[in-house]
């Protein structure tokens, strides 16, 4: 009884110190961790530069809680928004894990709604791992494009291969679409195929959310300077 009652009463002081916390934040601030060297430092995003989305899949959000607003280490967005030396502005992150390119285009319109500046668009691991057709994932990034349209900067990334993946048709037609349409191109699965780059085979480590952000920099004519370890 008595270890019940002290659980409750935690509960409610937890309870209060998030309440408070909200509160003292306020509306001006949107609490999210920056990331340094994969150390967090601080409680916001950067309110300057170019804002800056993502939408996709795991590969965005990596271990981040976007929900919370919490940026983790191992998504390439976070090296980009956070940080002192971040050049771009949180617009939001909308990498969801283990999403189709369906379920990412539906979430197109909540994307929009933040206003970015700049859209990375990923996705196609998922599709590829339960089987959808190649041209089912393709129409679907055609419509994530169109209605992207009016945005200053849209970056098209290639994605890491699903382990039922046999060849990297989807790879092809993301080049292939992103030539057709004159939208920066990043070869993430490039990037990921390399020796240690994943810690699964698929999802980027630190180091390489890192090289990541470098590479979407580049591609969208950011000039973002990514923290060293030094």
């Amino acid at each position: 009884m008595l270890k019940t009652r002290r659980y409750r009463i935690l509960l409610a002081g937890g309870v209060l110190l998030v309440i408070v916390a909200g509160l003292l934040l306020g509306p001006l601030r949107k609490p999210a961790l920056y990331v340094w060297n994969a150390e967090c430092f601080g409680w916001s995003t950067s309110d300057s530069g170019v804002r800056i989305a993502a939408l996709g899949d795991s590969i965005a959000e990596g271990n981040s809680a976007v929900g919370w607003g919490i940026h983790g280490d191992t998504s390439w967005y976070s090296h980009l928004v956070c940080g002192a030396d971040a050049r771009g502005a949180d617009a939001i992150n909308a990498g969801r894990r283990g999403q189709t390119t369906a379920q990412i285009r539906a979430r197109i319109d909540e994307v929009l709604d933040a206003e970015p500046q700049v859209l990375v668009v990923g996705g196609g691991t998922n599709d590829q791992a339960r089987g959808v057709p190649l041209e089912q994932t393709m129409d679907n990034l055609r419509f994530i494009l169109d209605k992207a349209r009016d945005i200053e900067t849209v970056v098209l990334t290639t994605v890491p291969r699903s382990r039922s993946a046999t060849d990297d048709r989807l790879d092809t037609a993301i080049r292939i679409l992103a030539a057709e349409r004159g939208i920066p191109l990043v070869d993430f699965a490039s990037t990921l195929t390399r020796p240690g780059a994943t810690f699964d085979g698929i999802h980027p480590t630190a180091d390489s959310a890192r090289i990541m952000a470098d590479q979407v920099a580049d591609a969208a004519g950011l000039r973002v300077r990514i923290a060293s370890s030094e």
